[in-house]
């Protein structure tokens, strides 16, 4: 018998799966994971599948840099998989419930937070000028103008106040055009200067960094995905949703897989998974 002696109300907190953040992280874990609930553990597990929700809590819109009809489709199909939205800003965590801003308790028994990232507790410790939002200070080649030969790169840095840039959003393509960048700018000051301390003083370093965003993309479940290929919340361009896009999300990810052998694995799996549904043999 499952949790005999337990009560029905903490059967519900221990399945009680909340997820806190409503970027692409929280919503493709909160999607994927009612869709495991909802095509594999509740036909193998009838006993409990009246037990087992998902909660997804955010301040705001979920994926708010995604287009409006993108972010509006991602809802409706979360609610239609059974996730349960919730708008609110969580003032406190213990081992079994959350408190939100408005005193509303959320009991869970499995608790995934997936917020925004923020300055860790040595880059906060620095002396040095900090960005909007307290990351250390750049400038437009990615130096830290208080210090000569230190550049920074990656979650910890943002463009300073005086460039009149915005911080760039902290996201592995902005971190990898930024490694590729400085990689090709301290090979030019290398080959310069001879590798000597403060080569680059007075060096030109040609053209400043700049990022163009490729696009966001994100799964929700159920073989659905978001594409968003803006440059900008501003700026127009192709977005899909649906069937397609879940296709396109799949091939990008593959090409992200660093061998031609792990890709066939990761493709062989997908395709079985697809057909036969997720192996769940030793849950």
């Amino acid at each position: 018998m499952f949790l005999a002696g337990i009560s029905e109300e903490e059967k519900s907190r221990l399945l009680h799966c909340v997820v806190v953040g409503g970027g692409p992280t929280g919503v493709e874990f909160s999607g994927e994971l009612s869709d495991f609930i909802m095509r594999d553990v509740r036909q193998r597990y009838s006993h409990v599948k009246d037990y087992i929700h998902v909660t997804l809590i955010e301040a705001n819109e979920i994926l708010s840099s995604f287009d409006d009809r993108l972010r509006h489709y991602a809802t409706t199909q979360l609610s239609k998989s059974g996730v349960r939205l919730v708008r609110g800003i969580v003032k406190d965590v213990d081992s079994q419930k959350l408190i939100l801003n408005d005193g509303t308790e959320v009991p869970y028994g499995l608790l995934v937070w997936s917020t925004g990232v923020g300055p860790s507790t040595l880059v906060k410790s620095l002396d040095l000028p900090k960005s909007p939002g307290g990351r250390i200070g750049i400038d437009e080649w990615l130096r830290v103008p208080s210090v000569q030969d230190v550049f920074a790169v990656g979650d910890c840095s943002g463009y300073l106040e005086s460039t009149g840039k915005t911080v760039l959003p902290a996201l592995a393509q902005v971190a990898e055009r930024q490694g590729k960048y400085l990689f090709s700018l301290l090979n030019r000051i290398g080959k310069a200067g001879g590798g000597r301390a403060n080569s680059a003083k007075d060096m030109e370093l040609g053209d400043p960094f700049v990022y163009r965003h490729l696009g966001s993309m994100a799964t929700i479940g159920r073989y659905k995905a978001l594409v968003d290929l803006r440059q900008n919340k501003e700026s127009k361009g192709l977005s899909l949703a649906g069937f397609l896009s879940w296709l396109v999300w799949r091939s990008a990810y593959l090409t992200r897989v660093v061998s031609w052998r792990n890709r066939f694995y990761v493709a062989v799996n997908w395709a079985t998974t697809f057909v036969f549904g997720r192996d769940i043999s030793r849950i």
